[in-house]
């Protein structure tokens, strides 16, 4: 009886064990941003993740350079509208650090899970947009994949399933610069899902604070040269007396 009792519960137990489950850590959470690291475990495929190149040591200006660059284009009645930056300035300033400290934290198995809400300009009034999506770090890219990017968070269209099973180009899609690319998945280009070569990234924004760097002495120098000629003794009239003599 117990044997039999064995071998009707073994089929159960087995699909159990095919399930896959998500293991989730949260880093941060507030009312705009919310920051998670995501194991996904079990499960008849392999999961994705586990060589991850976490844990990983960014500087969070550095971090937030890179992400400052993601930028997308949505489309309109006429065309393709000009690309925007996905992130904006306040939300880099409330996600980036959180980001930082999640791939500290993660190990090869974790993917980053984030989430921002923000107000935005629209075609006539603000509105709150949700930009959400996962990061991880391998082969030395860092990899941003978009579920939303700027949808209206209330809207029925918004997306709410994993990055890495949508495409997008239909009505947004990212556009690249000289250290990105899209990835080319099964059905074509992952118009959603862009690598940025760290490595590029950082040389060209160090490239730009020397730029910056030089700019500011030579401006120095100019300020510095200016006070010392009006000073000097051509600024005198030549009929002027100079005053105690």
């Amino acid at each position: 009886m117990r044997t039999f009792c064995l071998s009707l519960l073994l089929p159960f137990i087995l699909c159990a064990c095919a399930q896959t489950r998500d293991i989730k850590t949260t880093i941060h959470k507030d009312r705009y941003t919310e920051v998670e690291l995501l194991r996904v475990v079990g499960g008849e495929e392999p999961a994705p993740g586990g060589d991850y190149s976490h844990p990983f040591a960014f500087d969070t200006e550095n971090l937030k350079y890179m992400l400052k660059g993601i930028r997308y284009e949505e489309k309109g009645l006429f065309g393709w509208a000009d690309a925007r930056a996905v992130f904006s300035a306040g939300e880099l300033y409330r996600l980036a650090p959180h980001l930082v400290e999640g791939f500290a934290r993660a190990t090869p198995g974790d993917e980053l899970v984030f989430s921002s809400t923000a107000a935005k300009p629209g075609a006539l009034f603000s509105s709150k947009r949700l930009t959400n999506g996962s990061m991880f770090i391998k082969g030395g890219k860092l990899n941003c994949l978009f579920a939303n990017i700027d949808t209206r968070d209330a809207a029925s269209d918004a997306y709410d399933g994993s990055p890495r099973k949508t495409y997008g180009g239909a009505s947004s899609r990212l556009v690249t610069n000289d250290w990105q690319s899209l990835v080319l998945g099964e059905r074509g280009i992952h118009y959603n899902w862009i690598e940025i070569e760290i490595d590029s990234a950082l040389a060209e924004k160090a490239g730009l604070e020397r730029i910056l760097r030089r700019r500011a002495e030579v401006r120095e120098a100019v300020e510095r040269q200016e006070v010392r000629e009006s000073v000097g003794w051509e600024d005198w009239d030549p009929d002027g007396t100079i005053p105690g003599k």
